[in-house]
């Protein structure tokens, strides 16, 4: 009777381990054969699109790629987005490729945003999932035709955005209250382009230094606000031109300046054709406005208030494909009564995947202001410079971050596990 069961025991053992090892390698030969995608996209929803589309494998490094998929966006005439995406076969797939568009509208929660960027993705990829053995699982359906109708805009394009944030922090040292409100309108359309902006900003600190006997020593306040105002209108000229005009008012307690206006004309050139912008740029810009200028204090050069004629110069290049992307800008400014009283500066940002599993990235801004003419006359105390409560006097300002990061073992990214996250 025991050598019986012992028996049992050893079949069905061996049954389970078969059928396990049988599981076990049609679940690696199914991953083997599924296609492998790469999706560079940093504001793409990650988690949802592995959860929701199982039928491809993502993986991270865009070298063991099938696909890579690029996406880029901007901002579309309604104040949603217009993401386009690049997909580009790699290896035995090289010779497919192609790029779709989708629009979302101004307010679109980003639940409707990711779906339909999946739906998206989903059928770009159906040429390439074709010629795999998953070929069965993919199914086309055809809406119902419809003839073309013109949508009735109460709005004429128009579209109007409002908000307001506060923020509050403290402790016994140190409080802080930070408010910002905006306002903007704007029209887009292929032919011409109208944004405007109202901001209001408020910021105020408070700190107080104690004594072990809990004594307050030293306080210090600080208060800044700022209000600005601008318009733009600019027009397409064709697909490598554009034109218009800006004008805005401004009020700013940190840069000395109690109220100024200004009016600018300007005109861009873009080597490449506008239709391309989200993923390639190369756009030299010209502006030349008049101003007007009151101080709150007496500035360095003692002027209380005064009329100015400033011009711009901007050269602003931005690529994207396969192995990283690119952008970066040089902008000139300066004052016609005085060309010393100058302004330049630059910055850049890069990424780069170098080879399999290693990427460079890097960051940085640096400016040289010779044009602070706003700049208070009197001496700025310790308090000024340790709160920043005006502009100061600087000969250069900079920011900047570079790195190197490295990722090797599994070339896979399918699995999502949200727990204790």
């Amino acid at each position: 009777m025991k050598k019986n069961a012992f028996l049992l025991f050893l079949i069905i053992t061996s049954i389970k381990s078969f059928a396990q090892e049988n599981q076990d390698t049609t679940t690696t030969l199914s991953r083997e054969t599924a296609l492998n995608v790469y999706i560079d996209c940093g504001y793409c929803d990650m988690t949802y699109f592995r959860q929701n589309f199982t039928l491809i494998n993502y993986v991270r490094d865009r070298k063991v790629a099938d696909v890579q998929i690029i996406v880029s966006s901007m901002t579309n005439g309604g104040g949603g987005r217009e993401y386009m995406f690049q997909f580009y076969g790699q290896g035995k797939y090289s010779h497919l490729k192609d790029t779709l568009i989708m629009n979302t509208k101004a307010d679109a929660t980003s639940d409707e945003i990711r779906k339909q960027q999946l739906k998206i993705i989903k059928t770009g990829l159906a040429p390439y999932i074709l010629k795999t053995p998953f070929a069965n699982k993919v199914s086309v359906v055809y809406a119902s035709e419809k003839k073309d109708i013109k949508e009735k805009d109460p709005w004429n394009n128009w579209v109007f955005s409002l908000s307001g944030h506060m923020w509050l922090n403290g402790q016994k040292t140190n409080k802080t209250m930070n408010a910002y409100s905006s306002a903007s309108a704007s029209r887009i359309t292929e032919k011409i382009k109208h944004q405007t902006s109202v901001d209001f900003s408020y910021y105020e600190s408070k700190y107080r230094l104690y004594n072990s006997n809990d004594s307050l020593i030293y306080s210090a306040d600080s208060y800044t606000r700022s209000f600005s105002a601008d318009h733009s209108t600019i027009w397409s000229l064709g697909e490598h031109w554009g034109a218009g005009i800006e004008g805005a008012v401004r009020q700013s307690t940190y840069s000395n300046l109690d109220f100024g206006a200004v009016i600018t004309p300007a005109i861009e050139y873009n080597v490449f054709k506008y239709s391309d912008a989200s993923r390639k740029q190369l756009r030299f810009g010209y502006h030349i406005g008049t101003m007007y200028r009151d101080y709150h204090d007496t500035t360095v050069f003692n002027k209380t208030e005064e009329y100015l004629v400033e011009q711009q110069l901007e050269i602003n290049f931005k690529y994207i494909t396969n192995w990283g992307s690119i952008r970066t800008g040089l902008y000139w400014e300066n004052y016609l009564h005085d060309f010393s009283l100058y302004n330049i500066s630059t910055n850049v940002s890069m990424s780069i995947r170098l080879f399999k599993g290693l990427s460079f990235n890097i960051f940085g801004y640096l400016g040289m202001p010779r044009n602070q003419i706003s700049l208070v006359k009197t001496e700025s105390t310790p308090e000024d410079v340790l709160l920043r409560q005006r502009e100061l006097a600087t000969k250069y300002s900079y920011y900047t971050s570079i790195g190197l990061s490295y990722t090797f073992g599994s070339i896979y990214n399918n699995v999502v596990n949200p727990r204790l996250d």
